[in-house]
């Protein structure tokens, strides 16, 4: 017997791992102690959370 798991995900999901993705570029490029790091890390966070998991990682 094999048993099929089918994941589904939403528009928004995918908007959200767009912008993790576009979020996870513009770090790479940014000083950690430079301005606007921190709100960006948090944006990411919050997309982070919403979806349950790091897209990225």
């Amino acid at each position: 017997m094999q048993t099929m798991i089918q994941a589904t995900a939403t528009d928004q999901d995918a908007a959200d791992i767009r912008e993790a993705r576009r979020l996870a570029d513009q770090l790479k490029n940014m000083l950690p102690d430079g301005l606007g790091y921190r709100m960006t890390v948090r944006q990411y966070e919050e997309i982070v959370e919403r979806l349950g998991y790091d897209p990225i990682s």
